[in-house]
Parts: C-alpha cells; sequence; structure tokens
C-alpha cells in the first residue's frame, strides 16, 4: 500500500512541475554563478589594473625627482609591506637590477600570466604592467588576483548553498502539493466507485480553492445531477407509459375475449371493430414515441432550408378549421407577415399542427382560437392563443416533459406527446418556446430565429 501510494506521488503532476523547476533552479543557479564568477573576476582586473597603473605613475614620478636610485630605493620600501605589489626593474641590457617577480616577459603594456607566487605555493594568475623608464629601464609592477578567487569561491559557495536550499523547498512543497492533491483526488475517485455502486446520490466534496480539482469536482456533481434527473424522467416516463398502454392493451384483451366467446358474428365483429381501435390508440402512442426520439436524436440541418413560415399558417390553419367549427369553437388566423426562417418545414407543421390539436382537444367547445405570426426585429414570432382553462404556472415546464398530463387520472384522450414534440422541435431549430396565461386560456408562443440572421 505505502510503495503503491509512494509511487503514485511520484508519478503526480504537482512533484513532476516541481521536479522541473528544480531543474530550471539549477540552469538558473549555474548560469547566475557563471555571471558572478565573470563579473567578479572582470571587476578586480579592472581595480588592480587601476593600481598598478597608479604604482607605475608614482615610481615614474620618483624618477624624475630622484633618479634610479630613488626608484630602487622606493621598492626596497615598499616591497616588504603587507599586501604589496611584486616588482621587477631591469636595466638597458636585461639585467636585473632589483625585484622578485619572476618572469620571462618583457612586452611593455598590461598582460594576465600565471607565473609562480612568491610568497604562497602554487601557481597564480598575476595582473603586470610594463612601461620603460626614461633611462631605457624596464619596470614591470604585479599583482595576483588570490583576493579575487576567494571571493569567487564565496559567492559560488553562496550561491550553491541558497540553491540546494530552494532546490529542496521547489521539491517539499511539491510533494506537500501533490499529497493534498492525492487526497482529493481519491475522494473524488471514492465517490464515483460509490456511483458505479448504484449510490446516485454521492456527491464530490466541495471545495473553496477554485482551482482544476474543484472544478473537475463540480463538474462531476453537476453531471450527477443531470443524471439523477434523467433517470427520475426515464422512471416517470416508463410509470407513465406503462399506465398509458395497460388501459388500452386491458380494452384489447377484454373485447377480444368478448369476440371469441360470442356466437353472434355481428356482435363478435363489432367487438373486433373495438379491438382494432385500441391497437390503432396503441400503434399512435408508439408511433409518437419515436417521433420524438427522433427528434431528440437531431434533425439532420444539412436538410434545412429557406421556409415561408406565413404560409404553412396558412396550409395548417386551414387543415384544421373544419374539425374546430365541428367542435363548437373559432377559428382566427393573422399571418399577413412575410417571415423566412430556415428550418425543415415538415417539422415546422408538425409543431403548429400540435398546437392546434392541443387547443381543440383542452380549451373546450365555445373557444375562441387564435394564430397570429408577427415580424420582430430578429426573429418570428408564432402564437396560438385559446380561451379555455389553460394551464396554472407551475404545471406549464412539467407539460413539456413527455407522457405529463394535467389530468391526474389520465382519462382524456392523446399520450401527452404533443407539446413535449413540439418543445423538441423548436429546440433543435434554435428557437424559444414559452407557455403564458392568456386570461383567460393558453397563448403558446415560438420565437423562430430569421433566416438571415442564422446564415
Amino acid at each position: 500500500m505505502l510503495s503503491g501510494r509512494l509511487s503514485r506521488l511520484v508519478h503526480s503532476t504537482s512533484v513532476r512541475l516541481a521536479s522541473v523547476y528544480a531543474g530550471l533552479l539549477i540552469v538558473a543557479f549555474v548560469v547566475a554563478g557563471a555571471v558572478a564568477w565573470i563579473a567578479t573576476r572582470s571587476s578586480a582586473e579592472n581595480e588592480i589594473g587601476e593600481r598598478l597603473a597608479l604604482e607605475i605613475d608614482a615610481l615614474q614620478d620618483e624618477f624624475i625627482d630622484e633618479g634610479i636610485k630613488g626608484v630602487i630605493a622606493s621598492i626596497v620600501a615598499r616591497e616588504h609591506n603587507p599586501g604589496a605589489l611584486e616588482y621587477r626593474l631591469l636595466d638597458r641590457s636585461g639585467r636585473l637590477v632589483i625585484g622578485e617577480l619572476k618572469l620571462n616577459h618583457s612586452d611593455l603594456g598590461e598582460h594576465v600570466l600565471d607565473i609562480p607566487a612568491t610568497q604562497t605555493a602554487g601557481n597564480r594568475d598575476f595582473i603586470i604592467l610594463t612601461t620603460r623608464m626614461p633611462d631605457g629601464s624596464l619596470l614591470t609592477v604585479g599583482d595576483n588576483l588570490a583576493s579575487a578567487e576567494r571571493t569567487q569561491d564565496a559567492v559560488l559557495e553562496s550561491l550553491g548553498w541558497v540553491g540546494i536550499a530552494a532546490i529542496i523547498m521547489v521539491l517539499a512543497a511539491g510533494v506537500l502539493a501533490a499529497r493534498g492533491t492525492l487526497r482529493r483526488v481519491d475522494a473524488i475517485s471514492s465517490m464515483m466507485k460509490r456511483v458505479g455502486a448504484g449510490d446516485l446520490s454521492a456527491r464530490a466534496p466541495q471545495g473553496n480553492a477554485g482551482d482544476d480539482i474543484d472544478r473537475i469536482g463540480n463538474g462531476v456533481n453537476e453531471m450527477l445531477e443531470q443524471i439523477n434527473l434523467l433517470i427520475a424522467d426515464v422512471k416517470r416516463v416508463s410509470a407513465n407509459t406503462a399506465h398509458d398502454l395497460r388501459t388500452p392493451l386491458a380494452h384489447l384483451h377484454q373485447k377480444l375475449e368478448t369476440a371469441a366467446g360470442r356466437s353472434d358474428i355481428a356482435a363478435a365483429k363489432a367487438d373486433i371493430v373495438v379491438a382494432t381501435e385500441k391497437v390503432a390508440e396503441i400503434l399512435h402512442i408508439f408511433d409518437a414515441m419515436l417521433r420524438l426520439s427522433a427528434i431528440d436524436a437531431g434533425s439532420d440541418k444539412a436538410r434545412f432550408a429557406d421556409v415561408d413560415l406565413s404560409e404553412i399558417v396558412d396550409r395548417v390553419s386551414d387543415a384544421y378549421r373544419p374539425d374546430i367549427e365541428a367542435a363548437g369553437q373559432t377559428l382566427d388566423v393573422d399571418a399577413s407577415a412575410p417571415t423566412v426562417i430556415l428550418g425543415d418545414a415538415a417539422l415546422i407543421t408538425q409543431a403548429l399542427s400540435n398546437l392546434l390539436e392541443n387547443a381543440l382537444k383542452h380549451a373546450g367547445a365555445g373557444a375562441h382560437i387564435r394564430v397570429l405570426l408577427t415580424l420582430e426585429t430578429d426573429s418570428a414570432r408564432l402564437q396560438v392563443i385559446d380561451s379555455g382553462p389553460g394551464v396554472s404556472a407551475e404545471d406549464r415546464l412539467r407539460v413539456l416533459r413527455p407522457f405529463e398530463r394535467i389530468d391526474p387520472s389520465r382519462s382524456t384522450p392523446g399520450a401527452g406527446l404533443g407539446l413535449s414534440i413540439v418543445n423538441a422541435i423548436t429546440r433543435i431549430h434554435g428557437a424559444r418556446l414559452s407557455l403564458e396565461d392568456a386570461r383567460p386560456g393558453l397563448r403558446v408562443r415560438i420565437d423562430w430565429p430569421l433566416a438571415q440572421h442564422l446564415k
């Protein structure tokens, strides 16, 4: 268990990121060390060069005042002082006059050489400055870079320790972050296992960090809420479907049994006719279910074309007018505004047919039904208004769900799919469907996006 958890910790994103940051820190400190080393060396060389130039100037002044003997006396006096420079004075023939600086170099100017030191073991880098005196002798003054090298070593050592401390801190922070992340991931994983085992009430813990893990947890919780709603819908649809099918199937069974037991052929035929009607009712329910499923699966929008909505309104209204008037109702249509939308003409026809069918069935005798089509700024507004009993505010969303009916006894004709199909059709067309109080009655409003706004 421990080795498995350690392996997960090592392979976690936080530790990997911390390792990357640690690598970048190492590179940064190496670069910083190189820059510090070069800067320290350059500064020391410049400082020593200035000191050597001042010393050369002082000895040349001494030569002017006291001659070569004054220069020799000054070198003798200075070379034994603490931190003194090193000197070499050669006469015109190249013989050593005074000095302990050992080198085979007589070029004029400033140079950096690796020569033996007089007071320390081994070789050291020296900076020397050579000039020719007025009498032709060569004067060389030099100093080693020991102090600069000590400073360089100290800077590099300090950077090294700081770098090690920073790398340890980064890795430790990565491990701590990884442990916290793993705990939260384990909690989400445990919750998902509970969901897989059937506990749909399980939820990911809510955090306050607002980071990626919290967003994943919130997304999972929202998904589970939707799954619960879908499962509840499936259960409700299953129960309602079973109820809607049970009644016609029971009647079908009864009529077939009765017909089978009758000796009177005419009476048996009448029972069979009723049974046939019940079969048609059952098939109608299945057809509506298949239609809704096909629409919900998504229409092929490549088949969408420009549709004259006013023409559909006139055609469907004319088709339903005889049935509406036969039911003792009246129908007024105002679709004079030319409106073109992008969509499937057959589906739009189905939607309007369902709305008129719904008003015909539920508005009641003497109801007045109006179909209005108006052109708005960015939409074509289709309204079907009746003066019937209407739908209460709390039921308006419910009746858009499949197999939902306001009648709790479910004794009214139909399967409760008419408005569900309308809702599905408007959704795939990007239209807005709303149910409102017509005072009295029900107002169904659909705002279809105009074709020019979709192209």
